[in-house]
This record gives C-alpha cells, sequence and structure tokens, in this order.
C-alpha cells in the first residue's frame, strides 16, 4: 500500500510556530520505520554543514551586557543613596505624603496595594522622585492672622505733686514687741554726768528738785483742771483735719530745741524731765506760742541697750522709791499740760506700777499721754477709769522702724482727713525739723489745721460722750 501524499494548503505565510505545528502534524503521519522528511535514513550520515567563525564581541556580548547592566545599576543606586534624606518618622513622612496626593480610600474587603511611597516610608526614607513630586506641589497658604485693632488711649490724670519723697505705702513691722522697743528706744539720748553708781540702777541725782508747783482745783461746781488753764488755745478759725506734732526730747539737745521753738506754730514740746534749765527752757516755748509737757524716762524692754535716764522709773521698785522718783520728775518745772512717757515698754505694761503713776498724774490735774513704746501698755485703759483724761498718739515721724520721713508725713495726712486729727511724735533732729518746716508752710493750702495736743484730747472727748 502506497503512503498517501500529505498535502497542506497554509491559509497565511509560513511562521516558526506555524512550521513546528506543521512538523508536529507530519510526524502522525509517518509510518513506523519510514523516515521524516528532510530526515537522514538510518545509517546514512548527515552531510557536514559548514560552520561560520563568530566574533568576539558575539560570543561575549551577554556577558558584556550583563556587567554593563551591574555597572548602572550601581551607580544609579548610589546617586540615590548619596541623594536620599535623613530617616525621617513614618507620621511625618504620612503627613507630607498627604498633603501632596489625595488618599485612596480602598473597597471594602480589598488589600490595599503596597506603593513606592508606602514602602520608603515603611524604610525610614524616601525616593528622589517623590521628594522633587513634593517639592514641585505647592504647600498650602498660612491663615492669615486676624488684625488687632489698637485700643483708643485712656487719659490717665496725672499724680498729684507732693512736696515729699514717696516710699512704701505701709512701715514695715517688728516680729515681736521686744524688737519693737528695742528699735523705738534706740533713739534716745545719752543722759548728762551723775554720780557713780554702786547698783544697775541709777540713783538719785544730788541736785536739790525744784519746789512742787501749785496745781489746785479751782473752787465751785463745774471747775475744770488745772491744765485747761496753760492749755494754748487752736489758731482762730480752726476747722478738722487738726494735726498736732508733738517733739519730744527737747532740752537736752539746746540748738535743737530752739529750732524748734522757732517753728510756725501751734506745737508741743515735751520737754525731757532731767534735762537743765527746764523753767527758762520751757518759758520760751510758751512764749512763742506753743505747748509744753514733761517727758517721763520710764523702764524698757532692753535697759542694757537703752538706757532710759537718771531717776527712771522701774518695775522692781518699791512703793516709797517709786514716789520719791516720780515727784523729783514731776518737780522739775511747773507750766506743762501733760505728761507722756520716754521709753517705758517694760513699766508701762505693769498695771500696778502704772496705777501709781497715774494717781499722782491725776492729783497734779494734767493729762497723761501715752507714747504707745510697746504694744502692751496699761495706761490709756488705766487711765479711763481712773477718769483721768488721757490720749494716745497716732504715729512716729522718725523712728528708726520707718521708712523715711516723707512716708509717715503722708502717712499722717491720710490719718487726719480719715479721723479729723491726728497727734505724729518727732524729735528735735536736723533732718525731722526740716521736713515739718516744709510741711508746715503749705499746711494750710492743703486744708490742714496745726493745733496743740491739748486741742485734738479735747475733741476726742467730746467725740466719746
Amino acid at each position: 500500500m502506497s503512503d498517501p501524499v500529505l498535502k497542506l494548503k497554509p491559509r497565511r505565510a509560513a511562521t516558526a510556530q506555524s512550521a513546528a505545528g506543521a512538523y508536529g502534524a507530519s510526524q502522525t503521519r509517518v509510518l513506523p520505520g519510514q523516515p521524516m522528511p528532510g530526515q537522514p535514513m538510518p545509517g546514512q550520515s548527515a552531510p557536514a554543514a559548514a560552520v561560520k567563525p563568530r566574533s568576539f564581541l558575539a560570543v561575549n556580548w551577554p556577558l558584556m551586557t550583563a556587567a554593563a547592566a551591574l555597572l548602572a545599576g550601581g551607580v544609579v543606586m548610589g546617586m540615590v543613596v548619596g541623594n536620599a534624606p535623613r530617616p525621617q518618622p513614618t507620621a511625618t513622612v504620612a503627613l507630607t505624603a498627604s498633603a501632596a496626593v489625595p488618599p485612596v480610600v480602598p473597597s471594602p474587603g480589598a488589600t490595599a496595594p503596597a506603593t513606592p511611597a508606602t514602602a520608603a516610608a515603611q524604610q525610614g526614607w524616601r525616593p528622589i522622585s517623590e521628594l522633587a513630586q513634593q517639592v514641585a506641589v505647592a504647600l498650602p497658604p498660612a491663615p492669615e492672622l486676624p488684625k488687632l485693632e489698637p485700643e483708643p488711649a485712656v487719659a490717665v490724670a496725672p499724680p498729684p505733686v507732693v512736696e515729699v519723697e514717696p516710699v512704701k505705702a505701709e512701715p514695715a513691722r517688728p516680729e515681736s514687741p521686744k524688737a519693737e522697743t528695742a528699735r523705738i528706744e534706740s533713739k534716745a539720748v545719752a543722759p548728762p554726768p551723775v554720780a557713780k553708781k554702786t547698783t544697775d540702777k541709777p540713783v538719785q541725782l544730788t541736785a536739790a528738785p525744784v519746789a512742787p508747783p501749785a496745781f489746785g482745783r479751782p473752787a465751785g461746781e463745774g471747775a475744770v483742771p488745772a491744765w485747761r488753764a496753760r492749755a494754748v488755745a487752736p489758731p482762730a478759725g480752726a476747722r478738722p483735719p487738726y494735726v498736732a506734732f508733738l517733739i519730744d526730747d527737747a532740752g537736752l539737745d539746746r540748738k535743737g530745741t530752739q529750732r524748734a521753738i522757732n517753728l510756725r506754730g501751734p506745737v508741743t514740746l515735751s520737754f525731757m524731765s532731767y534735762a537743765s534749765d527746764l523753767s527758762e527752757q520751757s518759758a520760751a516755748a510758751r512764749a512763742a506760742g506753743h505747748e509744753v509737757m514733761l517727758h517721763l524716762p520710764m523702764e524698757p524692754l532692753d535697759v542694757k541697750r537703752n538706757n532710759p535716764g537718771p531717776n527712771a522709773l522701774y518695775v522692781d521698785l518699791d512703793a516709797a522709791e517709786l514716789q520719791r522718783r516720780l515727784a523729783w520728775h514731776l518737780d522739775r518745772f511747773s507750766d506743762y499740760v501733760g505728761v507722756n512717757n520716754h521709753m517705758g515698754s517694760r513699766f508701762t505694761a505693769n498695771a500696778g506700777r502704772m496705777g501709781q503713776v497715774l494717781d499722782e498724774i491725776g492729783r497734779r490735774q494734767v493729762f497723761w499721754l501715752d507714747s504707745l513704746s510697746g504694744p502692751n501698755s496699761a495706761g490709756p485703759a488705766l487711765a479711763r477709769q481712773r477718769g483721768l483724761d488721757a490720749a494716745e498718739r497716732d504715729l512716729f515721724l522718725d523712728d528708726d522702724r520707718s521708712p523715711g520721713i516723707g512716708h509717715e508725713l503722708a502717712a499722717m495726712e491720710r490719718i487726719a482727713r480719715a479721723r479729723g486729727d491726728v497727734i505724729a511724735i518727732g524729735h528735735p533732729h536736723g533732718s525731722t525739723l526740716t521736713a515739718m518746716e516744709n510741711w508746715i508752710a503749705t499746711a494750710k493750702e492743703r486744708g490742714f489745721t496745726l493745733v496743740p495736743v491739748s486741742t485734738v484730747l479735747l475733741r476726742r472727748q467730746q467725740q466719746e460722750r
């Protein structure tokens, strides 16, 4: 049986794929033992084909291509690594990327594809292409701040002109009564030489005391105390607020005392009981239109640092010695209207000893002015219990605790305006007298009336009734 001739009629030009297909189809039709078309028979060698030698480039082209690709990849990788920014937090990269590219919301159940930007953010750096893209994207404009309208200027009234230097509003208070007393009484003037003492306490002066003045009460109903007859009348047409200057320690510094006497008054001078020539000095003060008082030395808390002077009153004196010393002081001169204490922070706090002193002061028909050198003085309460005319000072002008006399003068004015009167104690020091002179010169224009201490005492008594 002859083999059928296989005839193929291609419908298009032959290609390598179609030829392979045709070759497979032909092979299936060859009988066993028959050669494939175009193949040599078994045992028959195929004619040797002529081999064309290949050039060096043709043989090594794949290797050279791979080497070039590796070299180019290394160069590109070096440029990328060298120009890449420092690693940044993932939150910052995500924030920056979100500002440039709108976020893509994946559908439910779908997994977000990993993008180069996401992978770079997880590694802490960003590709150059992403940086260039972010630079090209314009940043959103900064929000415009609201414009603040300038506040209208407020007219402030100028402060009142004060002639004294303003300082702190309130004087500093001591921490304890003992410290306060030590500072208040440190201004004491050293007393004149006395006889040599055999004990720690001063002894009786050798000079003979002056005869006691006659303080008899006028006969008849409605009689007034003797001090009312010696009191200096206030200026004509005097109106509150009243200011009473009391100058303590007068008589020791003769020059300072004379300058105080020359003040435009009326003022009140309290003469130290152990000063010399008290009758003459007090008479000169009264002739100048001033009122005079007696300054009585008493025991302070810190007697070792603050000597009250000769024949001072001490709490441990017996009644007889205390009475003798008290009489010696009260008999030194005769035209004073009242008595106030020099030091005495310890003595005035002893009710028993102060009661004996106030009884003698009441017998002599003069008033008691408590200097309040200590916070526990029993003098004001005991004086009122006995029906004795009494008052208290309001402030010291030149105490060691004071921040300055200018401050104290300003405080004095506030007290006088608020209450209607004030009693201010100063001393015959140069700076104190200068401040007083300046203040008195303009007191009337500012609405203050300068009066003696007795005027303030009478006014307060009228208000208490």
